[in-house]
């Protein structure tokens, strides 16, 4: 595990009564630096600190060096009644704001993703599957400019009864998730930061090795820490995957976190030990001299591994005003951040760069991959049906349009799609 450093350290009142859970705080303990003692906190206590918490918690911008987090160890609850569950938020309300990963009540871990759904394609324009999606972390070693997650860790530690809650969940998710095969686990943290002294790596990995036709989504994101599960048998039932960004972002906007020929030598060696490997080119930022890294990015990354799928997302939800408090002078291209001053308040919902720009960034990706390895399927990250018509050609290539297309984390995408199969060969 990588060491951090804490300004405080909480364990749940559930996890500290429970032996298991204490052996694996132990473990984490001694990587994690805080001068006190751990404090043992209730329902009430947990509802308070993210009330005194959350409002810390923005942006790391140019200080992330300066963020330490707050560590919660946690226990998941799913075994309450419906009237204690209900009980329960009407008197904390704290720790079910949120969803998915955000949520610190204790129910759930296997959980619904609507994004995607037919109502939020209508309301939002963008193009996504519903699914469902694991979930027991919540915060990053790292401190990206974009990013807040490196004031808190999150962590659930009762990882046996969450293993067994999933197995549970996996026998009836047809029922509103027609054949899904993939289950993305936590990108709310480089979960393998916390390995191998959290544990739920070799859980879930040998969890979905036991299941038919059915895949965990490991996101590595842009971590290079792989080498303790090399050796696991994961028949190849783990799909790993990584964020990759090029030299430039990743040392100047991206601190603490791996080069990119890091990430692109960690995930070689997951291929080499029988892992399939995705990439997410996630968030792209139009840093002086974008185009000429980009282009270099793709070179490189074909040159180590062969993706069995690319999905890329620009930056997105910032202003103008953000932009040029997040980040230091002369590190946005000059053109991209006129482009955000000159966005008329009537459209500051959409907090991102303007369509035609991000059409820039999306036609340099697609002119590499199609260049080097057509055969690679490529999708975008939430993006809008228009962008997407207007790459219809390029995407048609692989078999890809917006109602039918593989991506890092959709439900179908895993296991014998031709279409990753061909981009592995």
């Amino acid at each position: 595990m990588m060491p951090i450093n804490a300004r405080g350290v909480y364990i749940k009142q559930e996890a500290a009564a429970d032996p298991r859970s204490m052996i694996r705080i132990e473990r984490m303990m001694a990587f994690i630096h805080y001068d006190g003692e751990p404090e043992i906190i209730d329902d009430a206590g947990l509802n308070q600190l993210l009330l005194d918490e959350r409002s810390k918690w923005g942006s790391h911008g140019t200080r992330g060096d300066e963020i330490e987090p707050v560590v919660i160890f946690n226990q998941f609850l799913n075994h309450h009644s419906p009237e204690e569950r209900e009980r329960r938020k009407q008197a904390f309300p704290q720790l079910f704001s949120g969803g998915g990963p955000a949520q610190y009540g204790g129910y759930g871990g296997f959980d619904w993703r609507r994004s995607g759904d037919e109502d939020y394609r209508q309301k939002t324009g963008l193009v996504c599957q519903p699914a469902y999606a694991l979930h027991s972390f919540w915060g990053c070693h790292f401190r990206c400019a974009y990013c807040n997650l490196g004031h808190i860790a999150h962590a659930y530690v009762n990882v046996e009864d969450w293993c067994d809650h999933i197995e549970e969940c996996l026998k009836t998710v047809d029922e509103k998730s027609p054949g899904q095969k993939l289950f993305q686990w936590d990108n709310g943290s480089d979960i393998v930061c916390w390995e191998p002294e959290y544990g739920g790596t070799r859980q879930l990995i040998d969890l979905f090795a036991r299941q038919e036709n059915r895949h965990l989504e490991l996101y590595v994101g842009k971590s290079d820490i792989v080498d303790f599960m090399l050796d696991f048998d994961h028949r190849g039932h783990t799909v790993c995957c990584w964020s990759l960004s090029h030299d430039s972002q990743a040392r100047l906007v991206e601190p603490r976190t791996a080069s990119m020929e890091a990430r692109l030598a960690a995930a070689r060696k997951c291929q080499e030990a029988g892992y399939p490997v995705r990439i997410r080119l996630s968030p792209m930022i139009p840093m002086v001299g974008w185009e000429q890294d980009i282009r270099h990015m793709i070179q490189r990354m074909f040159e180590e591994i062969k993706p069995d799928i690319i999905t890329m997302e620009p930056l997105r939800f910032y202003t103008y005003e953000k932009l040029l408090k997040d980040f230091a002078p002369g590190v946005i291209d000059p053109e991209f951040l006129e482009s955000m001053k000159a966005v008329p308040k009537s459209a500051m919902y959409e907090r991102q760069f303007p369509e035609h720009m991000v059409k820039k960034i999306y036609q340099v990706v697609f002119e590499e991959i199609l260049r080097i390895s057509p055969q690679t399927p490529v999708a975008f990250c939430r993006e809008k049906r228009v962008i997407w018509d207007v790459f219809a050609a390029e995407l048609e290539r692989t078999g890809q349009d917006p109602d039918n297309y593989v991506c890092n984390c959709g439900p179908l995408s895993s296991g014998a799609d031709q279409r990753l199969l061909a981009a592995a060969r």
